[in-house]
């Protein structure tokens, strides 16, 4: 995982460089540093010179020497439990995890008063490899046994000690996709990351591919830099050709990788880092455009992305609600949660971006998230991160939404998730197949089993799944020949439990030469679909898959109605406390459904109506509910609607609903309340005119 910050300094730096990638990959990596000829001959010499070579490996960023010698240093002083632990460290950091379990344990039996969170270690590379019940109870011991200064490791505990148990519970469960790693045409024994389609048989990723370790030697200024670059393979078959150099968007002097188009596959984004100062690689995304038939040079997309001294990388792009592109990507940039955050940044008109916003807190803990993929045809962002409750280091997770408003992210499971480190997931245009990339057991090594990192690619198995959709048509409720509506639009949300629809929706579609609306939806599950269309009060429609258990398409309409001129549309969901007029928030969001049919009817004029029940004056009441009504417009003019097409009416206790007084429980008088009130306390909405049309209106405060 990405040189965690409890490693020591000198192991920090070195990790940090080694990787290369803070930035690609968040991970520790393994460029390793010259050694000289006897480096792994037997050993033969005192502990001072073996323990000098072994800070002397650690220095230069050799890990695998580094812990060759520190090897040899401990045979000859077992019981030294500082350089045990320093073992334990560099073989986490090489992404050894059953070496670093072995001496974790080690330690902890050496010297638990000097290394009380050995233990804590211990149970991480256990649950790394696989060890779920016994890291379970390793780290339930700790929680109870910990007296150290830093808090937070009982914190964490307790957090992988929950994906230790969602892992037992995983393991119960049959994968409804199949994994299959990437031959050695693609696959290098070092780092290979960032899977994507360039086209429709193209597969461009980013590697530093070598078949023997990559040693670097500081004194030696004409070795030759290793840099990870493009790479592109052609799909033939059920099989990858051998990957050869990608043709574009390579720097001589720098590390490449992360590629990912715009939508509309006009704009390419990727990261580029380079070593700022020596044992620092900054990194930062930058896009080249399509333009006169090639691709334009890359260019840096500024500071508003890319702030000065911290790292941006693994751009992708989505779509928010407003049909506007955002770009996802992750930072350790000022303002986040801690180490790596997932961060966006919505596309202006112009083609820059606005000021980057951190995700959230839903999403982003105060360790790291990574690798976002953005899903725009079910508007669901998939992560990796190592804060949430998972069964290996960094897991993958998704959740609905955009920008930083999201559903709770849920662990996707196996087979994408794993042991070990889990991070770019991506679903293939095709819809069926996608991509991950992971350092679990069965990777091409260079040494360890779970050293470096891999492509996997996963897709249905042999038998076909269960799949299941629905479809339909919007209609006009009132038209007898049921001809479908064209050009509406249609949203699918995720309704509770309760059936209300929730603040996310999941899909988008429109209804185009009389051809019904199609999502494709999930088992087990209660939905709503609602329709618009210019000249129509919304509509909408709700329906489960709860019990279902065969593959199956519904068929579910939208029945819509037309407006009316001067007719009364009752706004349901805005009441008023007794003698208020302030608006509660759950009346802004039925207020939001009457701004996008204004937004959907941009000419038409609206007269809002509040009424007031039965009590206290008619002249007071008349002054309610005038300020009832402009409660109401204000929030319309808030969200840009011009003051020209609204109007407010307030009409007092002149068309109360109901005769409350025949109800024993609403007083006459006063201040109590009773369901007939507030029924009576009421907005309507009217179509009172156009834009294009001669208006004659009573109230003249407002427009004439």
């Amino acid at each position: 995982m990405f040189a965690p910050l409890f490693l020591p300094k000198t192991l920090r730096i070195v990790t940090y460089r080694l990787l290369l990638l803070l930035m690609l990959l968040l991970h520790v990596g393994m460029l390793m540093a010259q050694t000289d000829s006897t480096a792994n001959k037997p050993n033969a010499e005192s502990p001072r010179k073996q323990l000098r070579k072994a800070k002397k490996q650690l220095r230069s960023g050799n890990l695998y020497d580094a812990t060759d010698a520190l090897e040899a240093y401990l045979q000859l002083k077992p019981d030294n439990s500082k350089y045990t632990w320093q073992l334990a460290e560099t073989y986490r950091a090489a992404r050894d995890y059953k070496n670093a379990e072995k001496w974790y344990r080690q330690v902890d039996s050496l010297d638990v008063s000097a290394y009380p969170q050995a233990l804590y270690f211990y149970a991480l590379m256990a649950k790394m490899n696989g060890k779920y019940a016994d890291a379970l109870a390793l780290f339930n011991q700790f929680q109870k046994a910990y007296r150290g200064k830093d808090s937070y490791y009982k914190r964490w505990a307790k957090t992988e000690a929950d994906g230790c148990e969602l892992a037992l519970q995983l393991k119960q469960q049959t994968p409804i996709m199949e994994l299959k790693h990437l031959n050695a045409a693609v696959n290098s024994p070092y780092t290979d990351i960032s899977p994507m389609y360039w086209d429709d048989t193209t597969l461009l990723f980013a590697s530093l591919p070598s078949d023997t370790v990559i040693r670097y030697n500081e004194r030696d200024t004409t070795q030759d830099k290793h840099y990870i670059k493009f790479y592109g393979s052609t799909l033939a078959g059920d099989t990858f050709t051998e990957a050869t150099p990608f043709t574009q968007f390579q720097f001589d002097d720098s590390h490449v990788g992360n590629g990912t188009y715009s939508p509309d596959r006009k704009s390419f984004y990727f990261t580029r880092c380079w070593e700022e100062r020596r044992n620092e690689i900054l990194c930062a995304i930058y896009v080249s455009e399509w333009k006169d038939g090639q691709w334009q040079t890359p260019v840096d997309l500024g500071p508003e992305i890319n702030p000065s001294g911290y790292n941006c990388t693994q751009p992708n792009v989505g779509i928010d609600e407003k049909g506007q592109e955002v770009l996802y990507f992750a930072s350790n940039q000022p303002g986040g949660r801690g180490g790596m955050d997932i961060w966006f940044a919505i596309k202006k008109k112009n083609g820059g971006f606005n000021a980057a916003k951190n995700a959230g807190s839903k999403i982003n803990t105060d360790r790291n998230e990574a690798t976002p993929f953005y899903d725009i045809e079910k508007d669901t962002l998939y992560f990796s991160s190592n804060g949430l409750v998972g069964v290996g280091g960094y897991d993958i997770f998704k959740t609905a939404g955009s920008t930083n408003k999201w559903t709770e992210p849920g662990n996707i499971g196996p087979p994408y998730n794993s042991q070990t480190d889990d991070m770019y997931f991506r679903i293939n245009p095709d819809r069926i197949t996608g991509f991950v990339v992971s350092n679990r057991p069965g990777i091409i090594s260079i040494k360890s089993e779970t050293c470096c990192d891999d492509i996997f690619m996963f897709a249905p198995p042999v038998a076909v799944p269960k799949l299941i959709a629905v479809k339909g048509f919007v209609l006009d409720k009132d038209d007898p020949t049921k001809t479908p509506i064209n050009n509406a639009l249609v949203t699918l949300a995720l309704s509770d439990d309760g059936g209300n629809r929730m603040d996310v929706e999941l899909g988008k579609d429109t209804t185009q030469n009389s051809q019904e609306y199609f999502f494709t939806i999930d088992f087990e599950k209660r939905y709503k679909v609602n329709g618009s269309a210019v000249g129509y009060l919304p509509g909408s429609s709700s329906f489960n898959t709860m019990g279902l258990v065969e593959s199956d398409t519904l068929h579910v309409d939208i029945y819509v109605q037309k407006l009316v001129l001067g007719k009364a549309y009752r706004l349901r969901n805005i009441y008023y406390d007794y003698d208020q007029w302030f608006l509660r928030d759950a009346s802004k969001l039925t207020l939001d459904t009457l701004y996008n049919l204004m937004m959907d009817n941009p000419n038409i004029i609206v007269e809002l109506g509040s009424h007031t029940d039965t009590r206290a004056t008619d002249e007071y009441n008349n002054n309610l509910s005038q300020r009832r009504a402009e409660s109401a417009m204000k929030y319309l003019l808030s969200k840009g609607i011009p003051i020209e097409r609204l109007r407010a009416k307030g009409y007092g206790e002149t068309q109360v609903m109901e005769d409350c007084s025949s109800y024993t429980d609403c007083p006459p008088a006063g201040e109590g309340d009773c369901p007939c009130h507030q029924n009576n306390r009421r907005t309507e909405f009217k179509i009172i005119g156009t834009l294009d049309a001669p208006l004659n209106y009573e109230d003249k405060r407002y427009g004439e």
